[in-house]
């Protein structure tokens, strides 16, 4: 069980966009696809089902991050220092917990754009070693690829209103959330949200990288492409329910 937490000797390994990683994504995209394609019938579903549907999301990510947080104390590695939800995927995480629960629709708008952001984004680079014989594997899978569809399938279930302006708050509430998280950085010197420095494996894979002194500017432009295609989803509904209405003003 140690073995399995700690993956002190990797075993089956993670390879960047190897069979593994594509074979996650594909899941993801699949997921996704297949949500757009049902959007009506998931709408449509019983008030019942919806709920069902809600509790098991947010018991299954709480699970998950509750596993991984006692594991980590359990096997007396859990470091504050680099352990703590402020992670901008864990921070998300609970920000959709607390839309769920409290029925905070406009807080759930905020988190469609930061799934796309910080979730979806990092199940392209991941930072994984192992795969299969590692607990993080599917604490990573779970917390990233499944949360992604989690909010994708609450975006039409809830029927969630999004407009042009709930975009730009994405964007206003992510810097402040990065300035927060930045300041903590520098007074405790940690690195939460990558504000001192972008990992490893991504420097490795993109060494031209490292001439950029300042990762603020890789992760706005980064989340500005993101969060502008995270909007194409949101614009077809959009337009969708606008052909609806002006068909029913006609009849």
């Amino acid at each position: 069980m140690r073995e399995f937490v700690l993956d002190e000797i990797p075993g089956i390994s993670f390879k960047l966009f190897g069979i593994t990683h594509l074979l996650c994504l594909t899941i993801l995209v699949v997921g996704l696809i297949l949500i757009y394609i049902y959007r009506n019938k998931i709408e449509n579903l019983s008030k019942f089902t919806k709920t069902k549907i809600k509790i098991t999301m947010v018991i299954i990510w709480l699970l998950n991050r509750f596993i991984y947080v006692g594991s980590y104390m359990y096997f007396g590695i859990y470091d504050w220092k680099a352990n703590l939800p402020l992670h901008f995927c864990f921070v998300t995480g609970y920000m959709f917990v607390i839309g769920i629960l409290f029925k905070k629709k406009n807080l759930l708008k905020i988190v469609y754009f930061f799934a796309f952001m910080g979730p979806f984004t990092a199940t392209i680079w991941p930072d994984l070693r192992s795969s299969f014989d590692y607990f993080i594997f599917y604490e990573f899978f779970i917390s990233h690829h499944l949360f992604v569809l989690f909010m994708f399938f609450t975006f039409y279930m809830e029927k969630i209103k999004i407009v042009k302006n709930d975009l730009y708050k994405g964007i206003f509430w992510a810097n402040v959330l990065f300035l927060f998280v930045f300041i903590f950085n520098n007074y405790f010197g940690t690195n939460y949200i990558m504000s001192e420095k972008l990992p490893d494996h991504i420097l490795t894979l993109y060494p031209f990288l490292k001439s950029i002194n300042y990762p603020i500017i890789i992760l706005e432009v980064t989340g500005l492409v993101v969060i502008f295609l995270s909007y194409i989803p949101v614009y077809l509904r959009n337009k969708e329910n606008k052909s609806l209405q002006d068909k029913k003003s006609l009849l």
